[in-house]
């Protein structure tokens, strides 16, 4: 009866252990992707910040590609650490630039801005440079 008593007690720890270590992962991965998702929101707004401060500067400015290289150099230190952790040209950086610049300011005519649209652009593309 004392054996029973043992095994039953050991049963319900194994119980308790495998439950709290699903509770454990579980809320890791939560807390991880929020995290994620809390870094590629301030990345968004960081780009769309330097997508607006660039627009200001005009087409001749924007065209300019060792200007436009200097600006994707600047936002790149602006953004988050675990972003910049995973490297350039991991998340192919400057590719994925040089598009938004053409996504963004190749169908504006008469001033270059950032619109509603380009802002889903530009989130869109920071959310695929980590799939």
């Amino acid at each position: 009866m004392l054996e029973d008593i043992k095994n039953k007690i050991n049963q319900n720890a194994k119980g308790i252990s495998n439950e709290i270590n699903n509770s454990a992962s579980a809320a890791s991965k939560m807390a991880k992707n929020k995290a994620d998702s809390v870094v590629l929101g301030l990345a968004t707004k960081i780009i769309i910040s330097s997508m607006n401060g660039i627009a200001t500067k005009g087409f001749s400015y924007i065209n300019n590609d060792k200007k436009y290289q200097n600006i994707i150099d600047k936002t790149w230190e602006m953004l988050p650490l675990p972003m910049r952790l995973v490297g350039k040209d991991t998340l192919n950086y400057e590719d994925n630039m040089f598009f938004l610049r053409k996504s963004i300011f190749g169908k504006d005519k008469e001033r270059p801005e950032v619109d509603s649209k380009d802002e889903s652009i530009i989130s869109k593309t920071i959310r695929k440079m980590f799939s």
